[in-house]
């Protein structure tokens, strides 16, 4: 099925007073609204080669970095330059299914950049998601179920293992993403940011978020599916320990996996998927496009960058 929208395209040509350095204002306003309509651009035939030149093509737009350091991703990667990293470290067989970057969390970027270094021999696409037209699609056919996101918002259950694991796409250890040494400095983290936690055997983290908001409206724009349902639904380890349920609306009680799968079949409905070409840059608004990675076959490498960070508070209910 052909994708119900279209990520346009944006060459030098459409920049003819850029020269490098900062972007020039009007410039820089016109992209911005046209991520704001599109929900992402596509990059294409820019002087950019590498993680650094990659850098410096996203320094032109003037937004605050946000660093992989210092976010709570439960993605392996690995910074490139203090702005760049790699997108996943997981094999290629994983499929990275649709998320917003950073949902499950407590801040999440605004904006996101994926560069195309390398493209794969078979595969690789990256699926590219309107979240407001499968929130749309979504209410349509089970209404009460948006709605009950909206009332109670959601919990997510995810485990950190104890050290790195490439074989995973959630593969971050808990020390690297609670960034502390400890046991005891990551309970104190948690505690403070509200989230309930449980070790296992292995030394593994087994936490429970807060509740979060599922459904959003961003700068006076239309709602969107702004969560880690898919991607958690569909992708996130399963464990031993099922004290808390991997999903469950703030309320504790488990999301309806009839509903988590509909939800699946309708987001595909709503995508795009993006074949790379080296040196392809995609500009994403993260609060209305979700992304992800299909499979791929042979050597396959995209870069990716962080910017302007926002915070919010746990769910509360009306």
């Amino acid at each position: 099925m052909e994708a119900p929208f279209s990520l346009p395209e944006v060459t030098p040509r459409d920049l003819p007073n850029w020269h490098g350095g900062a972007l020039p204002g009007r410039d820089q306003q016109r992209l911005e609204a046209w991520v704001q309509e599109f929900g992402g651009l596509l990059f294409r035939g820019f002087d950019v080669g590498d993680a650094h030149a990659f850098d410096r093509f996203i320094g032109a737009f003037g937004l605050a970095n946000f660093p992989y350091s210092e976010s709570f991703s439960n993605a392996l990667r690995f910074n490139r330059t203090e702005r760049v990293f790699t997108a996943n470290e997981a094999p290629p067989s994983v499929e990275i299914f649709l998320h917003h970057e950073m949902a499950q969390t407590l801040v999440f970027p605004k904006r996101l950049f994926f560069f195309g270094e390398t493209t794969a021999e078979r595969g690789g696409e990256t699926p590219l998601c309107r979240s407001d037209l499968t929130l749309s699609a979504l209410e349509a056919a089970h209404p009460s179920f948006v709605q009950a996101l909206r009332e109670k918002g959601v919990r997510y259950r995810s485990t950190l293992p104890s050290d790195p694991d490439p074989a995973s796409g959630q593969g971050r250890s808990w020390r690297a993403t609670l960034r502390v040494d400890t046991p005891n400095a990551a309970e104190a983290t948690l505690q403070a940011l509200g989230y309930r936690w449980r070790w296992a055997k292995d030394h593994a983290l087994t936490l429970q978020t807060p509740p979060l908001p599922a459904v959003l409206a961003f700068d006076q724009g239309p709602e969107v599916f702004f969560n880690q349902l898919l991607a958690a639904h569909a992708g996130w380890r399963r464990t031993e320990d099922e004290h808390w349920p991997l999903l469950a609306f703030g309320d504790q009680t488990p999301l309806p996996t009839t509903c988590l799968d509909d939800a699946l079949a309708i987001a595909e409905d709503n995508t795009l998927n993006h074949a790379w070409r080296t040196g392809d840059i995609v500009f994403l608004d993260n609060t209305r496009m979700m992304h992800g990675r299909r499979p791929f076959e042979g050597s396959r490498s995209v870069l990716a960058a962080l910017c302007e960070p926002q915070r919010r508070s746990a769910f509360k209910p009306a």
